[in-house]
């Protein structure tokens, strides 16, 4: 599995996946080639995002959000770093 940290790539999600891409694709009602080009920091929709994130909590256990996964890339939106606390 992952080791337990505060923030995750999408691509090492997807490389660490237990599964084949193709298995994990078909189980989750993702294409695998959605999946790979969005590991490879394509823009993808947010329902499509979120579908994936939501797959890949299910699969490792734990919680993945925009918040805590780095490497996503929304279709016509950016990704806004949140201000710093002064």
């Amino acid at each position: 599995m992952i080791e337990d940290k505060e923030t995750y790539t999408l691509r090492e999600l997807i490389e660490d996946l237990p599964i084949s891409l193709r298995e994990f694709g078909r189980k989750y009602g993702v294409s695998e080639v959605t999946i790979a080009r969005l590991r490879d920091g394509k823009s993808g929709m947010r329902s499509t995002i979120n579908k994936l994130l939501a797959a890949l909590s299910e699969t490792y256990n734990r919680s993945f959000t925009m918040r805590n996964v780095e490497g996503i890339t929304l279709r016509g939106e950016t990704k806004q770093k949140e201000p710093s606390a002064a």
